[in-house]
């Protein structure tokens, strides 16, 4: 039900008709919670209403830019109230809810797909909430190439088997002793930047679960296949086992859970969700993941878990490090490690208030859309009042009224279609700049935590596996030489004592070797995030940000300017006398 106290709306339950749902999600394909006045206005403006009752309905559900999906539902029940001629008062709306007969108004959806801007402006629709079918398994391979390798001829081969996950129907095989698949050049492919896989995050609206859980499900769209439904349990999951298998790789933080979240805390968690499947998808190296490949893929990800078991070792033991990659790590990688890590929060306080700056900035556009939408409706229902002369009456007209008039309807026409211009322009930042941002400070604060991983991780016992090897080689060599003077059973049981030590010290040395290749492997993937992930895509996409805000910012500049050029001609005429 909807409620109206100190100028608040509530919702209690309420049967909301299905033409409520179809139109939000025109203006709010990814279910983001809210959507802005001008969408608003735009679907009202399709209702045939008086301009002053869009003005009056817009006002009354909402002072801010946005509104709320229960906001939009109230502005939709006014407009069916008055367009069946009644009156549009939140009362009335609150007693249809009671009633469970919301009033459903005409609405012209397809109007909203053409609406353009008057200055020109035609943004990419964003996309719409994908259908869910069972999708195949993908054969995807690709070559790298090591940008920084001095051995240029050192490939990835095409469709290597994943150690850790092998087939829906077969659990997963063990590496022969000794064996191990070659890193090889785990650079990113020529001209990477223009080629980045990208995944789509939407909300579907309904939520599913029982009365006292109900959680938020997610529709993950990507270039691997059909659309499947994820809950966010399922990406924490995803992101614990990549921590397993790759703790020496950068892998980005998940967006908080939160009890009892609100719409925006869920917006803001469905874009991590976003960042986090991107980064992931184009690593060079956890992108390959066949786990990742089922979480992507897999339509009932919940009953594939519990039919099959995988396997969380850690990289190092099914990976090998090449002789020519080792030689590739320099000799003072541990301190421009260091540096890195000095820098890290500085870098962090620095991106996380640009990401600040840039959304008050958004925000400001979308308030600025906000007011001239506003002043549109109000410039609107003021010549639609003042028809006619005040001097001559209702019933008679003159030049100077009708001219001054028809200035007033084109400033309405040009200031509404900057509120359109300013409305997409917000939306695009939104989504390019802003999460451009925040995936820059993203990086930096999963470089941080790699770090706190590799100190609590990183460290072995091959100093003192070392000292336990020469005390048991110092005793095995003591009984080797007293054999000579012993007989019988002294004899048999010293030499079984010398077996021991010996087996032991065999055993010791072959883990030092093994811990040894570890520490290798650790060198080399440390030196392979700062050298590959990190300084490629902190610099790379960053240029491509700032490029691509640079250029959009100059056009949509140029058509704002035009706009009030245009403006200016137009009201030139406008009559003194």
């Amino acid at each position: 039900m909807f409620n109206a106290s100190r100028g608040q709306l509530y919702t209690v339950d309420a049967n909301i008709p299905e033409s409520y749902m179809t139109t939000y999600a025109a203006v709010d394909p990814m279910g983001s919670g809210d959507t802005s006045i001008n969408a608003l206005h735009r679907v009202l403006a399709t209702t045939e209403l008086p301009a002053a009752t869009v003005e009056r309905i817009v006002n009354l559900v909402s002072t801010r830019p946005r509104v709320s999906r229960l906001e939009f539902f109230v502005a939709l029940a006014l407009a069916g109230l008055a367009q069946s001629g009644k009156d549009a008062t939140i009362e009335q709306v609150s007693q249809a809810a009671q009633q469970n007969s919301l009033p459903e108004p005409s609405v012209d959806l397809t109007r909203l797909s053409t609406t353009t801007s008057t200055l020109g402006y035609n943004p990419s629709p964003p996309p719409a909430i994908p259908s869910f079918q069972p999708p195949p398994m993908p054969q995807r391979s690709q070559t790298y190439d090591d940008p920084w390798n001095t051995n240029s001829a050192v490939r990835r081969p095409a469709a290597v088997p994943d150690p850790f996950v092998a087939g829906y129907d077969e659990p997963p095989g063990n590496p022969p002793p000794g064996a191990g698949t070659s890193l090889l050049s785990s650079g990113l492919p020529t001209g990477w930047w223009s080629r980045q896989e990208s995944a789509i995050v939407t909300i579907i609206p309904e939520k599913q679960g029982f009365l006292l859980n109900r959680y938020t499900v997610y529709a993950v769209q990507t270039d691997r296949g059909p659309a499947v439904q994820r809950r966010y349990s399922e990406f924490a999951w995803l992101w614990d086992c990549l921590i397993r298998r790759y703790p020496f790789r950068v892998v980005p933080s998940l967006p908080p859970k939160r009890i009892g979240p609100d719409d925006q805390f869920i917006e803001q968690r469905r874009r991590g969700l976003a960042r986090f499947l991107v980064f992931v998808l184009n690593h060079p190296v956890l992108s390959q993941d066949g786990l990742l490949s089922i979480f992507l893929t897999e339509p009932h990800l919940e009953v594939w878990r519990k039919q099959n078991s995988i396997s969380l070792e850690e990289e190092s033991m099914s990976k090998r490090v090449e002789r020519n990659e080792e030689m590739s790590v320099p000799g003072d990688c541990s301190e421009k490690l260091a540096v890195v890590r000095r820098k890290l929060p500085s870098s962090i306080d620095h991106w996380t208030r640009i990401s600040i700056i840039v959304e008050r900035m958004i925000k400001r556009r979308e308030g600025a859309a906000a007011d001239f939408t506003r002043l549109t409706m109000t410039l609107n229902s003021l010549t639609e009042h003042n028809n006619s002369c005040s001097l001559r009456g209702e019933s008679d007209d003159c030049e100077l009224c009708a001219g001054v008039r028809t200035g007033l309807g084109r400033v309405a026409v040009r200031t509404g279609g900057l509120g359109e211009e300013l409305d997409a322009r917000s939306r695009v930042l939104n989504s390019t700049l802003l999460e451009a941002v925040k995936s820059q400070r993203d990086l930096y604060l999963a470089f941080q935590a790699l770090f706190v991983r590799h100190d609590r991780l990183g460290s072995d016992a091959v100093d003192k596996l070392k000292k336990r090897v020469e005390t048991a080689g110092a005793k095995h060599l003591a009984i080797v030489n007293s054999l000579e003077a012993l007989q019988g059973p002294a004899k048999s049981k010293a030499q079984e004592e010398g077996e021991k030590l010996r087996s032991s010290i065999e055993k010791d040395q072959h883990q030092i070797h093994a811990l040894l290749n570890r520490r290798v492997f650790i060198q080399y993937c440390m030196w392979h995030e700062l050298r590959v992930v990190l300084h490629n895509r902190e610099n790379a996409l960053l240029s491509l940000a700032i490029q691509q805000f640079v250029r959009e910012e100059s056009e949509f500049s140029g058509r704002v300017h035009a706009t009030w050029s245009t403006l200016s001609d137009e009201v030139d005429i406008m009559p003194y006398e």
